[in-house]
C-alpha cells in the first residue's frame, strides 16, 4: 500500500512538473514596469495595454520614450521594418510555449527601397532557471536564428512575469559583440 501511494505520489509531482513547462500568451498587467540593463544602456518598459498577439508599452532609454510593441510576448518593434519582421513570423505555432516547439519562416523586410528576404527559425530549447539582478525565474529560453548566420537571439520569457528576464542579441553596431539585457527591476501595477 505504502509503495501505492509513493507512487502516486510520484505521478502527481511528475504531472505537475510537466504542467508547469507549458505557458500560454498573455501580455504583462497594464501598468506593470521592467526595468533592464545591458552594460550602459538603461531601459524602463511599462506595460500600457495589449493589441491582439502584441504587447504594448511605453519604453525610455537615453532619455528618449517610445512606442514597443512586442509580438507574442517575444519581438519587439519600433519601426515599420521591425512591424514586418515580427508580422512575418507564425510565432502563433509556439504557443503554449513547451520545450521542442519550432517555427521556420521566410520573412521579408523593406529598407532603404530595397526588399530583403530571411530565413528564421524559433525554437523553445529549455524551460530552465535564469537568474538576473531581479531574481531568479523559471523561464523559457526562445532562441532565434537567422539562416546563414552565425548570430542567435536568445530571450528568457519567464511565465510569471509574462515577459522576458533576459535577452541576448547580437549589437547591430558592432557585429563582434553581443548585447546581454538582463531584468534588474519589476513594478507590479497598481490595482
Amino acid at each position: 500500500m505504502k509503495s501505492l501511494i509513493g507512487v502516486a505520489m510520484l505521478s502527481m509531482a511528475l504531472a505537475t512538473e510537466a504542467a508547469a513547462q507549458t505557458a500560454d500568451f498573455k501580455c504583462p498587467a497594464v501598468g506593470t514596469q521592467f526595468s533592464y540593463k545591458a552594460g550602459d544602456i538603461e531601459r524602463v518598459s511599462t506595460a500600457t495595454g495589449q493589441d491582439g498577439n502584441v504587447c504594448l508599452f511605453s519604453s525610455t532609454s537615453a532619455g528618449k520614450t517610445e512606442a514597443l510593441r512586442v509580438h507574442w510576448g517575444l519581438i519587439g518593434s519600433v519601426d515599420p521594418q521591425g512591424e514586418a519582421f515580427a508580422g512575418g513570423l507564425d510565432m502563433k505555432s509556439l504557443w503554449p510555449l513547451k520545450v521542442g516547439n519550432k517555427i521556420t519562416n521566410a520573412v521579408t523586410v523593406r529598407r532603404d527601397g530595397k526588399s530583403y528576404t530571411s530565413t528564421v527559425t524559433m525554437t523553445v530549447a529549455a524551460y530552465e532557471k535564469v537568474t538576473v539582478p531581479a531574481g531568479t525565474f523559471d523561464a523559457f529560453r526562445v532562441e532565434e536564428v537567422k539562416q546563414g548566420t552565425t548570430a542567435r537571439n536568445i530571450h528568457w520569457w519567464a511565465p510569471v512575469l509574462a515577459n522576458s528576464a533576459k535577452e541576448r542579441f547580437p549589437d547591430w553596431h558592432d557585429l563582434t559583440k553581443v548585447v546581454v539585457l538582463e531584468l534588474t527591476a519589476v513594478k507590479s501595477s497598481a490595482k
